[in-house]
């Protein structure tokens, strides 16, 4: 099995923390606004949130799969469940898009919204079971990989059922 270069390893890794950023930025800006620009910030959180941290994740899962399979402890030879990952993220992200900048409908946000969330709230769950199961388990693993995606799936619950009410 070859293992990706550094430069690739590098980049998944600036990759997933470029993600955590721009959805710490969109949540945050996100409830600045709630109180005085609703509408703003469901916007806010729909296009940070879903629309570019969706991006942002096909490309790590399907351009620097290697990499991104070597960060979680995942190698293979067959890296298809990367690439469907990969291709899960990037139907979110366009749909995050799409909302975004083209529905004036914000029910459209909201399920947008709930329906990443639900995604990512299984992802955790598959990792949680992983760190459970694996003989090896990472206490780092687990911090990195169980317990942002599953506030960030809490937070952006919040936000879509906020969007579902509007």
């Amino acid at each position: 099995m070859s293992t990706p270069s550094h430069q690739s390893s590098r980049m998944a890794g600036t990759l997933q923390i470029a993600g955590m950023v721009i959805a710490t930025l969109g949540i945050f800006f996100g409830f600045y606004f709630l109180g005085s620009h609703p509408r703003n910030s469901i916007k806010i959180v729909t296009t940070t949130c879903v629309g570019i941290v969706g991006f942002l994740a096909f490309v790590r899962h399907v351009v620097f799969h290697r990499a991104d399979a070597e960060r979680l402890g995942w190698q293979t030879e067959r890296p298809d469940w990367q690439f469907e990952v990969g291709f899960a993220n990037l139907a979110f992200a366009i749909m995050g898009g799409l909302a975004a900048f083209g529905s004036p409908d914000f029910k459209v946000h909201g399920i947008v919204l709930l329906g990443y969330a639900v995604y990512l709230f299984q992802a955790a769950m598959l990792h949680l079971y992983r760190h459970v199961t694996d003989e090896k388990s990472s206490t780092a693993r687990f911090w990195r990989s169980v317990v942002p995606p599953l506030l960030y799936a809490g937070v952006m619950t919040c936000f879509a059922v906020f969007a579902l009410r509007f």
